[in-house]
């Protein structure tokens, strides 16, 4: 093979990813200059930024379809109480006989969405035991009634229930309805001790999933309202 100046310029570009380590940059023939570590930070910025606009899309479309139905019209249940029971065996069933996938997260979605209509409903809905039990259905029954209906006195049981809980779906939901009584109490109200509580709990959550974007949106709005 013919070694010319072209040929050595490509092999330059070809050994870039493997020099950003040792060198940062280097001066082609013509001198044209490559700065490797700069560059690939501005590649890394954007592919974060391009993330989380995926993720927000997904949030805000998720929070759309939950939104529907929890306001829908004349919808109002003769026996709420039975059907959020109801709901809530479906929900341990599905995460117990269904793989992980599009098709279950989408049911379990409805299932957030009827039981977000459905516990408003029920005045004796007992939310402490709820964010204690043991089945994450009830668990997530919880959830909803605080997502659709916040009440600032649960903020810290739930606070402590986000942080500790252990199916994504749930801890996704749990952190919106946290939101939801941070901008129902206003943020400037809530003690720096839940800011604290839910900012130790982000590294423990992997960092390009939906659950962090959600809690990342809390956090942020908390920080703005103490500075």
């Amino acid at each position: 093979m013919k070694i010319d100046g072209a040929t050595l310029v490509l092999a330059a570009i070809a050994v870039i990813p493997w020099l950003g380590d040792l060198f940062e940059s280097i001066e082609l023939p013509g001198g044209a200059k490559l700065q490797y570590r700069h560059l690939q930070e501005r590649v890394e910025a954007v592919e974060q930024q391009a993330a989380e606009a995926r993720l927000a899309v997904g949030d805000a479309s998720r929070q759309a379809r939950v939104a529907l139905v929890a306001t829908s019209e004349g919808t109002r249940s003769p026996e709420p109480g039975l059907s959020v029971d109801r709901l809530v065996r479906e929900y341990t069933a599905l995460r117990r006989d269904e793989p992980s996938g599009p098709a279950r997260t989408y049911r379990q979605e409805q299932i957030f969405a009827e039981l977000a209509r459905l516990t408003p409903q029920l005045p004796d809905f007992d939310i402490a035991s709820a964010l204690g039990a043991d089945d994450g259905g009830t668990r997530l029954a919880a959830y909803a009634r605080l997502y659709a209906l916040p009440t600032e006195e649960f903020l810290p049981a739930l606070v402590d229930a986000a942080c500790s809980e252990s199916l994504p779906f749930n801890q996704y939901w749990a952190f919106h309805a946290t939101g939801s009584i941070v901008d129902a109490a206003g943020p400037g109200n809530v003690r720096l001790a839940t800011l604290q509580r839910l900012r130790a709990a982000l590294p423990q959550l992997p960092q390009d999933s939906d659950r962090a974007g959600a809690l990342r949106a809390v956090i942020g709005r908390l920080e703005n309202a103490t500075g």
